[in-house]
């Protein structure tokens, strides 16, 4: 069975240590970059089963990778501790969790959008 991979958009670099860490612990293949530039430059030579992005970027927003993700026939996932500066609408296009929840959470709700690593879906 295929391999689900991730990529992982987070500028924050222990956040993005400890969500990269804890999926490949549940089996999943990690890919991690920092912003919005980089994420769009992995999104056009690879693919992914999900694309997990912070909204805040320091060079984008969240919600143009999530939506270009989608664009490409990717899922995608929001993760912010400032749900405050959510663009109209986003939360009706997106998964959208707070940052407030674990990583554990967050991992969790990766699996409940994706299934497991090796689950066809």
């Amino acid at each position: 069975m295929a391999e689900k991979r991730i990529l992982l958009v987070d500028d924050e670099a222990t956040t993005r240590a400890i969500l990269a860490y804890l999926l490949r612990e549940e089996g999943y293949d990690v890919e991690t970059v920092v912003g919005a530039a980089a994420a769009a430059k992995r999104l056009q030579s690879d693919s992914y089963t999900i694309v997990v992005t912070d909204l805040l970027l320091p060079d984008g927003s969240g919600t143009d990778v999530a939506d270009t993700a989608v664009e490409l026939g990717m899922k995608a996932l929001i993760i912010s501790g400032a749900l405050a500066h959510l663009p109209d609408g986003a939360n009706e296009r997106h998964e959208l969790l707070t940052k407030d929840l674990g990583p554990s959470e967050i991992v969790a709700a990766v699996r409940q959008v994706i299934g497991g690593p090796a689950e066809n879906g």
